[in-house]
């Protein structure tokens, strides 16, 4: 379902944005950018932060966040069909610091997160109904930089054979542990109809996850995965990014957008996806936390 711009958002749309009614399938796109300041409606942010680096020493980085998610038939696979994926299924961490890595299990079964070399093998427990993640979080160190492969050994995908088992960017990928230095990496998923409400017993538009944690001081990259063909925003005023993210070329092919920021200062920031969605202008999920909004949490 294609989404358009609220046009109450001037700022948005001064920024050459696409409006309302335009059909065009976007491509595939990664795309590397400072982030820039919007005004949403409903922003409840109290502390203010900057994308701009702080001219002080930056600080050490103490514990990292990573979370993924995993999406039963979610991505299109070069043989034409629909296969179980990790949303990422690669990934960054930092050398020397804890990740604190948690995954959000939209499917019935378990699946594992399994690295031999990284002494990994973190298990997913399953969804416990369509629409709620199974939530499983572990922590580890890695100690050495260089790339890990990870694989399910659990046996799934079994409509296609098992296919994603063997096959990278499925249920299986890679780890990147980059030097120690002074980042920190967040990974979102964008799914249209994911998540379960038990407000009004339907299933809405969602970030996955919409709530997340980053130190303040410390560069933030943030890659956004978007399985929904229309377009969505990450804008948050007090953290001054407003970042509009491309829709899926077709189903199970997400669109890629990676960008910056540096929150400045410890708080709760909340932010919104600005760009209509979830059924329409007044949709659900675009004034519900956790599923179209959400909160960053900036701890020092």
């Amino acid at each position: 379902m294609k989404k358009a711009i609220i046009t109450g958002f001037s700022l948005l749309s001064t920024l050459g944005l696409i409006g309302c009614g335009n059909n065009t399938v976007q491509p595939t796109t990664t795309v590397t950018t400072n982030a820039t300041a919007a005004t949403p409606n409903n922003d409840t942010s109290t502390t203010p932060a900057s994308s701009t680096g702080s001219t002080q020493t930056q600080p050490t980085l103490k514990l990292q966040h990573i979370d993924l998610t995993v999406l039963p038939g979610g991505k299109l696979g070069p043989d034409g069909k629909m296969h179980d994926t990790f949303s990422p299924a690669d990934f960054q961490v930092v050398q020397g610091a804890p990740v604190q890595l948690t995954i959000y299990n939209y499917d019935s079964g378990e699946h594992s997160l399994t690295s031999t070399a990284l002494g990994l093998n973190v298990i997913a427990k399953g969804s416990p109904k369509d629409g709620v993640a199974g939530i499983t979080t572990y922590t580890f160190t890695p100690t050495k930089a260089g790339d890990f492969t990870w694989q399910c050994m659990i046996a799934c995908d079994t409509e296609a054979q098992a296919w994603a088992m063997s096959h990278d960017g499925y249920m299986m990928g890679k780890i990147s542990v980059v030097p120690a230095n002074n980042q920190q990496f967040i990974d979102l998923t964008i799914k249209d109809g994911l998540k379960y409400a038990a407000a009004d017993g339907k299933l809405h538009d969602s970030y996955s996850p919409a709530d997340f944690t980053v130190q303040a001081g410390i560069p933030v990259t943030l890659t956004v995965y978007n399985y929904d063909t229309g377009e969505h925003s990450f804008t948050s005023p007090a953290l001054n990014v407003n970042q509009v993210m491309k829709g899926a070329t077709k189903e199970g092919v997400p669109s890629v957008t990676t960008f910056t920021f540096t929150p400045e200062k410890a708080g709760q920031y909340h932010w919104q996806c600005v760009i209509a969605c979830d059924g329409g202008p007044t949709g659900w999920a675009m004034s519900h936390d956790g599923y179209m909004n959400g909160t960053v949490t900036v701890v020092d």
